[in-house]
C-alpha cells in the first residue's frame, strides 16, 4: 500500500506540472529521483526474495520426488521379506 501511495504522488505531481503548470525545481526532481530508486528497490528486493522462496519450494520438491524414487528402487532391487517366501529355498 505504500509504495500504490507513493506511486498516486507521482501521478499528482506529474498531473500538476503538465496541467496545472506548477513549477518543479531541481530539489524537486532530485527527491522524486530518489523516492523512484526506492520504490525500485523494494520491488527489487521483494521480487528476489519471491524467487528464493521459490527455489526452496523447488528444491524439497524435487528432494521429496528423489526420496520417493529412492525408496521404490531400493523396493525393486531388495527382495521382499515375507514369511512364506524363503528366496526359493526349501529344505
Amino acid at each position: 500500500m505504500n509504495v500504490a501511495g507513493v506511486v498516486k504522488d507521482w501521478l499528482l505531481i506529474a498531473f500538476s506540472w503538465t496541467v496545472i503548470k506548477d513549477t518543479v525545481t531541481p530539489i524537486n526532481l532530485f527527491g522524486y529521483g530518489i523516492a523512484f530508486l526506492g520504490v525500485a528497490y523494494y520491488n527489487h528486493a521483494k521480487l528476489q526474495g519471491l524467487k528464493a522462496k521459490e527455489a526452496q519450494r523447488k528444491a524439497a520438491s524435487n528432494a521429496a520426488v528423489a526420496k520417493e524414487d529412492d525408496a521404490e528402487a531400493g523396493a525393486r532391487l531388495l527382495p521382499q521379506k515375507d514369511g512364506d517366501d524363503d528366496g526359493g529355498h526349501k529344505n
